[in-house]
Protein backbone atom coordinates (compact mmCIF):
# COMPACT_ATOMS: atom_id res chain seq x y z
CA UNK A 1 0.00 0.00 0.00
CA UNK A 2 0.67 3.67 -0.43
CA UNK A 3 1.25 5.40 2.59
CA UNK A 4 2.90 9.03 3.83
CA UNK A 5 4.55 9.14 7.05
CA UNK A 6 4.31 13.21 8.14
CA UNK A 7 6.13 14.36 11.17
CA UNK A 8 6.84 17.97 12.94
CA UNK A 9 9.86 18.72 14.29
CA UNK A 10 11.98 21.75 15.66
CA UNK A 11 14.79 19.47 17.41
CA UNK A 12 17.52 17.73 15.10
CA UNK A 13 18.64 15.33 17.69
CA UNK A 14 14.80 14.02 17.83
CA UNK A 15 14.03 13.76 14.27
CA UNK A 16 17.48 11.90 13.78
CA UNK A 17 16.46 9.71 16.27
CA UNK A 18 13.16 9.18 15.10
CA UNK A 19 14.32 8.33 11.23
CA UNK A 20 16.60 5.65 12.62
CA UNK A 21 14.20 4.12 14.67
CA UNK A 22 11.62 3.85 12.13
CA UNK A 23 14.26 3.32 9.44
CA UNK A 24 13.16 -0.24 8.81
CA UNK A 25 9.67 0.46 9.38
CA UNK A 26 9.26 3.18 6.58
CA UNK A 27 11.63 1.98 4.19
CA UNK A 28 8.37 1.41 1.77
CA UNK A 29 6.78 4.85 2.64
CA UNK A 30 7.30 8.44 1.96
CA UNK A 31 8.12 10.30 5.41
CA UNK A 32 7.61 13.94 4.81
CA UNK A 33 8.87 15.95 7.68
CA UNK A 34 7.89 19.67 8.09
CA UNK A 35 10.60 21.98 10.36
CA UNK A 36 8.95 24.64 12.22
CA UNK A 37 11.67 26.66 11.42
CA UNK A 38 11.77 29.85 8.99
CA UNK A 39 14.28 28.00 6.84
CA UNK A 40 16.03 24.60 7.04
CA UNK A 41 18.18 24.57 10.09
CA UNK A 42 19.51 21.10 9.53
CA UNK A 43 20.38 18.13 7.07
CA UNK A 44 18.22 15.20 6.68
CA UNK A 45 19.11 12.05 4.61
CA UNK A 46 17.16 9.40 3.07
CA UNK A 47 15.34 8.86 -0.58
CA UNK A 48 12.45 8.42 0.99
CA UNK A 49 12.63 11.80 3.18
CA UNK A 50 10.73 15.57 1.85
CA UNK A 51 11.98 18.04 4.50
CA UNK A 52 9.79 21.47 4.04
CA UNK A 53 10.09 24.39 6.29
CA UNK A 54 8.34 27.38 6.06
CA UNK A 55 9.86 29.02 3.15
CA UNK A 56 8.40 26.14 1.24
CA UNK A 57 4.99 27.28 3.14
CA UNK A 58 5.42 30.43 1.58
CA UNK A 59 5.95 29.36 -1.31
CA UNK A 60 3.35 27.19 -1.97
CA UNK A 61 0.72 28.39 -0.66
CA UNK A 62 1.26 32.38 -1.04
CA UNK A 63 -1.40 34.74 0.21
CA UNK A 64 -3.17 31.83 2.44
CA UNK A 65 0.38 30.30 4.03
CA UNK A 66 -0.78 32.23 7.29
CA UNK A 67 -3.27 29.31 7.94
CA UNK A 68 -0.60 27.09 8.84
CA UNK A 69 0.30 27.90 12.24
CA UNK A 70 3.86 28.33 13.13
CA UNK A 71 5.74 27.54 16.53
CA UNK A 72 3.16 24.51 17.32
CA UNK A 73 2.49 20.75 16.79
CA UNK A 74 -0.66 22.32 13.81
CA UNK A 75 2.18 22.95 11.64
CA UNK A 76 2.25 19.61 10.36
CA UNK A 77 -1.16 20.04 8.76
CA UNK A 78 1.33 21.27 5.82
CA UNK A 79 2.42 17.73 5.89
CA UNK A 80 -1.06 16.61 5.24
CA UNK A 81 -1.55 18.90 2.46
CA UNK A 82 1.20 17.54 0.57
CA UNK A 83 0.71 13.58 1.64
CA UNK A 84 -2.79 14.37 0.63
CA UNK A 85 -1.22 15.57 -2.96
CA UNK A 86 0.31 11.97 -3.56
CA UNK A 87 -2.74 9.86 -3.82
CA UNK A 88 -1.52 7.55 -0.91
CA UNK A 89 -3.90 5.12 0.68
CA UNK A 90 -3.98 5.95 3.69
CA UNK A 91 -1.45 9.31 5.99
CA UNK A 92 0.23 8.79 9.12
CA UNK A 93 1.21 10.79 11.57
CA UNK A 94 3.77 11.16 14.39
CA UNK A 95 5.36 13.06 16.89
CA UNK A 96 9.14 13.16 16.66
CA UNK A 97 9.34 11.73 20.41
CA UNK A 98 7.27 8.83 18.94
CA UNK A 99 9.32 5.56 18.89
CA UNK A 100 8.28 1.71 17.56
CA UNK A 101 7.35 -0.81 20.40
CA UNK A 102 8.72 -4.23 19.76
CA UNK A 103 5.67 -5.82 17.89
CA UNK A 104 5.06 -9.42 16.03
CA UNK A 105 3.12 -7.19 13.05
CA UNK A 106 4.45 -4.13 11.03
CA UNK A 107 3.13 -0.75 12.56
CA UNK A 108 2.50 0.23 9.51
CA UNK A 109 0.52 -3.06 8.31
CA UNK A 110 -1.53 -3.15 11.74
CA UNK A 111 -2.45 0.65 11.08
CA UNK A 112 -3.67 -0.28 7.61
CA UNK A 113 -5.59 -3.27 9.17
CA UNK A 114 -7.68 -1.21 11.72
CA UNK A 115 -8.93 1.33 8.57
CA UNK A 116 -9.76 -1.55 6.83
CA UNK A 117 -12.11 -2.83 9.66
CA UNK A 118 -15.94 -1.67 9.83
CA UNK A 119 -17.16 -0.51 12.68
CA UNK A 120 -19.79 -1.83 14.97
CA UNK A 121 -22.07 0.17 17.18
CA UNK A 122 -25.64 -0.62 18.80
CA UNK A 123 -28.38 0.39 16.57
CA UNK A 124 -31.33 -0.92 19.15
CA UNK A 125 -31.35 -0.63 22.95
CA UNK A 126 -34.05 -2.48 24.82
CA UNK A 127 -36.93 -0.47 26.76
CA UNK A 128 -36.73 -3.22 29.87
CA UNK A 129 -33.70 -4.17 31.96
CA UNK A 130 -32.71 -7.70 32.31
CA UNK A 131 -35.24 -9.00 29.54
CA UNK A 132 -36.06 -8.08 25.90
CA UNK A 133 -39.48 -6.65 25.05
CA UNK A 134 -41.47 -7.87 21.34
CA UNK A 135 -40.16 -6.20 18.12
CA UNK A 136 -36.17 -6.22 19.15
CA UNK A 137 -34.47 -8.17 16.09
CA UNK A 138 -32.60 -11.46 17.34
CA UNK A 139 -29.44 -10.75 15.73
CA UNK A 140 -29.51 -8.01 13.31
CA UNK A 141 -28.56 -4.95 16.20
CA UNK A 142 -25.68 -3.54 15.22
CA UNK A 143 -24.68 -1.10 12.58
CA UNK A 144 -21.42 -1.27 10.94
CA UNK A 145 -19.48 1.49 9.11
CA UNK A 146 -16.31 1.73 7.51
CA UNK A 147 -13.30 3.34 9.33
CA UNK A 148 -12.08 7.09 8.28
CA UNK A 149 -9.20 7.39 10.95
CA UNK A 150 -7.74 4.94 13.34
CA UNK A 151 -6.19 6.67 16.42
CA UNK A 152 -3.28 4.73 17.60
CA UNK A 153 -2.54 5.00 21.47
CA UNK A 154 1.26 5.76 23.46
CA UNK A 155 2.88 3.62 26.29
CA UNK A 156 5.55 4.99 28.40
CA UNK A 157 4.18 8.67 28.66
CA UNK A 158 0.32 8.73 28.12
CA UNK A 159 -0.96 12.22 26.38
CA UNK A 160 -2.43 13.67 29.74
CA UNK A 161 -3.00 17.41 30.13
CA UNK A 162 -0.14 19.10 31.65
CA UNK A 163 -1.98 19.34 35.33
CA UNK A 164 -2.45 15.69 35.24
CA UNK A 165 1.08 15.04 34.68
CA UNK A 166 2.43 16.66 37.66
CA UNK A 167 -0.19 14.89 39.63
CA UNK A 168 0.86 11.78 38.44
CA UNK A 169 4.67 12.79 39.03
CA UNK A 170 3.82 12.38 42.51
CA UNK A 171 0.80 9.90 42.96
CA UNK A 172 1.09 7.81 39.74
CA UNK A 173 -1.79 5.81 38.74
CA UNK A 174 -1.70 2.71 36.28
CA UNK A 175 -4.19 2.59 33.01
CA UNK A 176 -4.99 0.47 30.37
CA UNK A 177 -6.63 0.58 26.60
CA UNK A 178 -7.81 -1.61 24.32
CA UNK A 179 -9.20 -1.61 20.57
CA UNK A 180 -13.19 0.18 20.55
CA UNK A 181 -14.95 1.88 18.09
CA UNK A 182 -16.07 5.38 19.61
CA UNK A 183 -19.93 5.42 18.96
CA UNK A 184 -21.88 7.46 16.98
CA UNK A 185 -22.81 11.10 18.39
CA UNK A 186 -20.05 10.46 21.10
CA UNK A 187 -16.51 12.50 20.45
CA UNK A 188 -13.22 11.41 21.82
CA UNK A 189 -10.08 13.35 22.72
CA UNK A 190 -7.86 12.96 19.73
CA UNK A 191 -4.55 13.21 20.37
CA UNK A 192 -2.25 13.81 16.87
CA UNK A 193 1.08 11.75 17.97
CA UNK A 194 -0.37 8.38 16.27
CA UNK A 195 -2.97 9.21 14.15
CA UNK A 196 -3.95 6.95 10.65
CA UNK A 197 -6.38 8.15 8.21
CA UNK A 198 -7.89 7.96 4.51
CA UNK A 199 -6.69 10.89 2.29
CA UNK A 200 -10.44 11.82 1.74
CA UNK A 201 -10.77 13.00 5.59
CA UNK A 202 -7.85 15.53 4.78
CA UNK A 203 -10.04 18.46 3.44
CA UNK A 204 -11.81 18.13 7.28
CA UNK A 205 -8.50 17.63 9.54
CA UNK A 206 -6.84 20.55 9.75
CA UNK A 207 -5.08 21.37 12.88
CA UNK A 208 -6.13 24.58 13.85
CA UNK A 209 -4.75 28.31 14.25
CA UNK A 210 -3.20 27.60 17.38
CA UNK A 211 0.47 28.87 18.74
CA UNK A 212 3.04 31.94 17.93
CA UNK A 213 0.35 34.78 17.31
CA UNK A 214 -2.77 33.03 19.14
CA UNK A 215 -4.63 32.78 22.44
CA UNK A 216 -4.65 29.11 21.89
CA UNK A 217 -2.33 26.14 21.87
CA UNK A 218 -2.57 22.55 22.53
CA UNK A 219 -5.98 22.06 21.61
CA UNK A 220 -5.23 22.07 17.79
CA UNK A 221 -5.77 17.66 17.41
CA UNK A 222 -8.33 18.42 20.17
CA UNK A 223 -10.65 20.21 18.19
CA UNK A 224 -10.28 18.99 15.40
CA UNK A 225 -10.96 15.98 16.42
CA UNK A 226 -14.27 16.95 17.89
CA UNK A 227 -15.08 18.39 14.05
CA UNK A 228 -13.76 15.29 12.31
CA UNK A 229 -16.32 13.23 14.53
CA UNK A 230 -19.15 14.95 13.99
CA UNK A 231 -18.48 14.97 10.11
CA UNK A 232 -18.00 11.32 10.10
CA UNK A 233 -20.99 10.45 12.08
CA UNK A 234 -23.10 12.25 9.42
CA UNK A 235 -21.13 10.69 6.89
CA UNK A 236 -21.62 7.14 7.87
CA UNK A 237 -18.02 6.49 8.70
CA UNK A 238 -16.70 5.11 12.22
CA UNK A 239 -13.05 6.07 14.29
CA UNK A 240 -11.03 3.88 15.89
CA UNK A 241 -8.84 3.93 18.54
CA UNK A 242 -6.47 1.44 20.50
CA UNK A 243 -3.42 -0.10 18.63
CA UNK A 244 -0.67 0.19 17.10
CA UNK A 245 0.78 1.88 20.07
CA UNK A 246 3.88 3.78 19.81
CA UNK A 247 6.32 4.41 22.50
CA UNK A 248 6.28 8.29 23.62
CA UNK A 249 9.40 9.39 25.01
CA UNK A 250 8.48 12.83 25.45
CA UNK A 251 10.87 15.35 24.75
CA UNK A 252 8.41 18.61 25.88
CA UNK A 253 8.27 20.55 29.30
CA UNK A 254 5.18 19.81 31.43
CA UNK A 255 5.52 23.70 32.68
CA UNK A 256 5.59 25.10 29.42
CA UNK A 257 3.08 22.59 28.43
CA UNK A 258 0.70 23.91 31.56
CA UNK A 259 1.32 27.65 30.56
CA UNK A 260 0.01 26.95 26.95
CA UNK A 261 -2.98 24.63 27.74
CA UNK A 262 -4.50 27.29 30.48
CA UNK A 263 -6.54 29.62 28.29
CA UNK A 264 -7.86 26.91 25.75
CA UNK A 265 -9.53 25.37 28.87
CA UNK A 266 -12.38 27.02 29.54
CA UNK A 267 -13.22 27.25 25.78
CA UNK A 268 -12.84 23.36 25.96
CA UNK A 269 -15.89 22.88 27.88
CA UNK A 270 -17.74 24.26 25.29
CA UNK A 271 -16.72 23.91 22.17
CA UNK A 272 -17.41 20.08 21.35
CA UNK A 273 -21.28 21.32 22.03
CA UNK A 274 -21.16 24.17 19.68
CA UNK A 275 -19.81 22.03 17.03
CA UNK A 276 -22.73 18.98 18.11
CA UNK A 277 -25.42 21.66 17.39
CA UNK A 278 -24.31 22.01 14.05
CA UNK A 279 -27.25 20.55 11.66
CA UNK A 280 -24.81 19.39 8.66
CA UNK A 281 -26.24 18.93 5.08
CA UNK A 282 -23.04 18.51 3.10
CA UNK A 283 -21.94 14.91 1.13
CA UNK A 284 -18.42 15.18 1.54
CA UNK A 285 -15.69 16.37 4.35
CA UNK A 286 -15.01 19.76 2.42
CA UNK A 287 -18.67 20.45 2.10
CA UNK A 288 -19.43 19.62 5.89
CA UNK A 289 -16.05 21.23 6.60
CA UNK A 290 -17.10 24.62 5.48
CA UNK A 291 -20.80 24.09 7.19
CA UNK A 292 -18.98 23.89 10.37
CA UNK A 293 -16.18 26.60 9.87
CA UNK A 294 -19.35 29.04 8.99
CA UNK A 295 -21.17 28.35 12.40
CA UNK A 296 -17.93 29.12 14.21
CA UNK A 297 -17.85 32.17 12.67
CA UNK A 298 -20.77 32.95 15.11
CA UNK A 299 -18.81 32.68 17.94
CA UNK A 300 -17.70 35.68 19.77
CA UNK A 301 -13.82 37.18 19.28
CA UNK A 302 -11.45 37.99 16.59
CA UNK A 303 -9.61 34.57 16.91
CA UNK A 304 -12.86 32.75 15.49
CA UNK A 305 -13.68 35.14 12.92
CA UNK A 306 -9.81 34.61 11.71
CA UNK A 307 -10.19 30.61 12.39
CA UNK A 308 -13.08 30.42 10.11
CA UNK A 309 -11.45 32.40 7.37
CA UNK A 310 -8.55 29.87 7.86
CA UNK A 311 -10.46 26.83 7.68
CA UNK A 312 -12.72 27.56 4.63
CA UNK A 313 -9.37 28.79 2.71
CA UNK A 314 -8.24 25.27 3.74
CA UNK A 315 -10.94 23.56 2.16
CA UNK A 316 -10.44 25.72 -0.80
CA UNK A 317 -7.02 24.19 -1.00
CA UNK A 318 -8.91 21.05 -2.48
CA UNK A 319 -10.56 22.30 -4.79
CA UNK A 320 -7.63 23.68 -7.12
Amino acid sequence: MKVVVVVPTIRERCIQDFLAAWEREFEQATVIVVEDNAERTFELRGANVEHYCHADIERELAEVAWIIPRKTDCVRSFGYFKAWQKKPDFIVTLDDDCHPLPASESFLAAHGRRLGERGRSNAWLSSLDGATPRGVPYFARERELPCILNHGLWESVPDFDAATHLVQSRHPQPYSYSDRTFPVGSYFPMCGMNLAFRPEAVPALYFLLMGSGYEYDRFGDIWAGIILKKIADHLGYCVHSGGPAINHLQASSVWSNLRKEAPGLEVNESFWSRVDAVRLAGSTFGECYREIALALRALPGAYWERLSVAMQAWGELFHA
